[in-house]
């Protein structure tokens, strides 16, 4: 067990993470976005925006924003770490890769392809141990993911180094799934790597519908992430809230964390946003404050305890990050 958190502006206790959104990204960028020559964006407009969200959640009583985002799409330690600083509100950046197949976002890069376990083991490793860029800003958490009905060669090597890894260094792993599928066979790469299932969140089970499906995984011990709040394309919140109120009343409350997948800002050319894309990104639901604002009193209306929600959103994230056993 640990007593700290490692966030971008240096480790804090866990105790101090207060209620705290388990992924979620400031911005985004489809691979490749870096070599768009063409690409424009206005870094202190965005930086403006980002700092507003955030002052925002923290007038809600959000202690700390966990930030997935994986290498290649687009992760901007600097940028978090001012976020963090103007806004009062802790940051977690991770390292780690992003899937190979199954999303537009998906894009493993040919670098890392060609590279053993060991060597993508020793990249997580240096990030996690040095920090990244010239203000050697550390990540705390490790981040990876698989796509829809298979994992792929690349994809299990990200998952075997992001597993010794993380038992090397005593930190968490946090993962991306697709279409509510291979969830178990994540947490078999780990376990047979040697990992605790609960230094494990099994992320985005909310886009399976099926609960025994999230009670495969939670009766192994690991944590599971209802982390698509507000995405109705993905799973209607009605079925999120129904599923919440079976587990929550079987037990499973001190498994769950909830979080939204929001994503503040897109590296695109404004006429180059896919048209779905752009629907989605003007969905009222889809901000940082819906799980405050809009669906945790729903969750209330619905029978779920006070108690409940205080676990799953300020007690879970504290004893995940500490690794304290269930």
């Amino acid at each position: 067990m640990t007593t700290q958190v490692q966030t971008v502006l240096g480790p804090i206790d866990v105790d101090r993470l207060g209620m705290t959104l388990m992924h979620e990204h400031l911005k985004i960028g489809f691979p490749g976005w870096q070599v768009d020559t063409t690409l424009e964006w206005d870094r202190d407009a965005e930086l403006e925006e980002a700092v507003q969200r955030l002052e925002r959640l923290k007038e809600l009583g959000v202690g700390t924003f966990v930030d997935p985002c994986a290498m290649e799409l687009a992760r901007d330690p600097d940028f978090m770490a001012q976020v963090s600083r103007r806004s009062g509100v802790n940051i977690v950046c991770s390292t780690g890769l992003y899937l190979e197949h199954g999303l537009d976002l998906a894009g493993f890069p040919a670098y890392f392809k060609i590279m053993s376990i060991d060597q993508i083991q020793r990249i997580y490793s240096t990030e996690l141990a040095k920090g990244i860029g010239p203000d050697r800003i550390r990540p705390g958490i490790i981040k990876v993911a698989t796509g829809p009905r298979r994992i792929s060669e690349n994809e299990e090597k990200s998952l075997r180094a992001a597993s010794r890894t993380a038992q090397a260094l005593d930190v968490r792993i946090t993962t991306h799934t697709t279409m509510g599928t291979m969830g178990n066979e994540q947490l078999d790469i780990f376990l047979s790597e040697g990992m605790q299932p609960h230094h494990v969140v099994i992320g985005h089970c909310d886009w399976n519908h099926d609960p025994a499906y999230h009670r495969s995984l939670l009766e192994r011990g690991c944590y599971i992430g209802f982390d698509g709040i507000g995405i109705d394309a993905l799973c209607p919140d009605e079925v999120r809230i129904a599923n919440l109120v079976e587990l929550t009343g079987d037990g499973f409350a001190k498994q769950i964390v909830l979080s939204h997948d929001n994503i503040g800002c897109w590296h695109f050319s404004p006429g180059d946003v896919p048209a779905g894309m752009k629907a989605s990104l003007e969905r009222p639901k889809r901000r940082y404050t819906y799980l405050i604002e809009e669906f945790i009193p729903r969750l209330l209306e619905a029978g779920i305890s006070e108690s409940a929600i205080h676990t799953m959103t300020v007690e879970n994230p504290r004893r995940y990050f500490a690794g304290e056993p269930l």
